[in-house]
């Protein structure tokens, strides 16, 4: 299941999204030093984020799968 996160966020998401992503969701950085390091601000970097999730959710469902699954495979669920 990990890999096939990985495969999605890596088809369905902008670099910049991406980027996003994995800093703050799996590195766990706080939104304002990621919005800093991206050099943007806070509310911008929330959008992307936000925008980010909703590809990787349509895509999920897309597949066959819940993001119910996805969450549980990961041991987030």
């Amino acid at each position: 299941m990990v890999e096939t996160l990985q495969s999605f966020i890596a088809e369905e998401l902008t670099d910049r999204q991406r980027e996003a992503m994995v800093a703050v969701m799996f590195e766990g950085m706080p939104l304002e030093e990621a919005a800093r390091r991206m050099e943007t601000n806070r509310n911008a970097l929330y959008k992307l984020l936000h925008d980010a999730r909703k590809k990787l959710k349509k895509r999920i469902e897309a597949e066959g799968l819940s993001p119910q699954e996805v969450l549980e495979a990961l041991g987030e669920g």
